[in-house]
């Protein structure tokens, strides 16, 4: 009898988490094809190709070559027998095999430097789809925001349009002025420039979604379901401002990217030493002479060849210092990189104070305004006036509780603004990016 609800339950469960992923895929996919994200991806695999390239270049090479003889003009003795028919035309074939065998490990610095650099360009890919991620969650994060607070807009010139009609009657019946009209009017104009305002800032932002990132209208509500999900979560797992704005800032993945760089510039330092240390190659060569004859002569040889560079006029020691001088250049980027969060995140912290503070004072308006609403109410309605100063009052009164519901999402836009800045906002929206 409670079989088949218990069986419900986690097949409900489980198509939640269905939409949940998939809304996720769709985010980023978003992302992934962001041309700043895209360029990023290239990057990896050109840099793949050239560790690639480096150890081909290292690899076993055979080469086919010709030598040859065709006489154009000569004034010789025949009876000079170096000059006989087969001295003074003839076609040979040469194969040629060479491997270096020994070089104190140029190549393998060499591809070692490019592999950290590959995996730096990885972290770097990290990078960019997060800060791309963080503009797509803003951006519809503050389309949402609009819209709710366009809504609120939209009831508020309503009441304006009916409040002035019933000033207008009252006023033509003799109560109350031409000013009280005036007023309410101005009150409804102040109140279409600032939905129009809010609707142009709201096409602009729908015109980044839709250009950036293919997102049309009909998408927005993925995307914000995913925010939704995200700012539940951070509040589960106590990660929200609240409990995390005190803690010291994270950038692990800048650290690392600037570190692969700088063990990179050190493989470079160390193949360059290599370099002007003695290098070994080995040769077999196979001649067939005369291929225009019977070609029933060759020969087979090999050699192994050592080669000492004895003096480059200092050009080693310019190539050290330019690749020491990046390493210093690296170590100065470290000192301005934790410089740089450190002054991000006090300017966060200070955003985030003001607006704890602003809610809390809007909240006590919103008391103050509704009791004081409530008293005009009271009065309206057994003496026949105060219509317009309720009217202003409960326009105050709306005003502020649009105020209070965008704190939500500007508290929102400030998580997701801490974790990109920490660096994790991939690993707290639990999306995976391509590469």
């Amino acid at each position: 009898m409670f079989k088949k609800p218990i069986l419900a339950i986690p097949v409900i469960l489980l198509s939640t988490y269905v939409i949940a992923d998939t809304n996720l895929m769709i985010v980023s996919q978003s992302v992934s094809s962001h041309p700043s994200v895209i360029e990023k991806a290239n990057e990896i695999t050109l840099k793949g190709i050239s560790v690639d390239q480096i150890l081909a270049e290292n690899g076993l090479k055979i080469n086919l070559s010709t030598k040859s003889k065709i006489p154009i003009s000569h004034s010789l003795d025949a009876n000079i027998l170096r000059a006989d028919d087969l001295d003074r035309k003839f076609l040979d074939g040469v194969v040629t095999l060479s491997k270096n065998l020994y070089d104190f490990g140029v190549v393998e610095y060499k591809t070692n430097a490019e592999i950290l650099r590959k995996e730096a360009l990885k972290l770097e890919y990290r990078q960019a789809f997060s800060s791309v991620l963080q503009r797509l969650l803003n951006t519809t994060n503050d389309v949402i925001m609009l819209d709710r607070m366009l809504a609120g807009l939209g009831l508020d010139i309503d009441i304006a349009n009916n409040t002035i009609k019933e000033i207008k009657l009252r006023f033509t019946s003799g109560i109350g002025t031409i000013m009280d009209v005036r007023q309410a009017q101005l009150s409804l104009l102040d109140l279409q420039t600032e939905a129009q305002t809010l609707k142009e800032e709201r096409l602009a932002k729908v015109a980044i979604l839709k250009n950036e990132f293919g997102i049309q209208n009909a998408d927005l509500n993925i995307v914000n379901q995913a925010i939704v999900k995200f700012g539940q979560r951070l509040i589960n797992n106590k990660q929200s401002l609240e409990f995390t704005i005190s803690d010291p800032i994270q950038y692990e993945r800048s650290k690392k990217i600037i570190n692969f760089e700088k063990s990179a510039l050190s493989s470079q330092i160390k193949s360059l030493k290599s370099e002007n240390m003695p290098q070994l190659n080995a040769s077999i060569t196979g001649v067939i002479y005369d291929l225009t004859r019977k070609a029933d002569e060759h020969e087979i040889y090999g050699g192994i060849n050592l080669t000492v560079p004895l003096f480059d006029s200092g050009l080693s020691k310019v190539k050290k210092r330019g690749l020491m001088y990046r390493i210093k250049v690296q170590n100065d980027m470290m000192s301005a990189l934790k410089q740089d969060k450190f002054l991000e995140l006090n300017k966060l912290t200070k955003k985030y104070q003001n607006l704890k503070i602003e809610s809390i004072t809007t909240k006590k308006k919103e008391i103050n305004l509704s009791e004081k609403l409530k008293q005009i109410t009271q009065r309206s309605a057994v003496v026949e006036e105060g219509l317009l100063s309720k009217f202003q009052t409960q326009l105050r009164l709306n005003k502020i509780k649009r105020d209070l519901a965008s704190y939500p999402f500007k508290m929102q836009s400030l998580n997701i603004n801490y974790w990109a800045l920490n660096e994790q906002l991939i690993e707290k929206m639990s999306i995976h990016p391509a590469k």
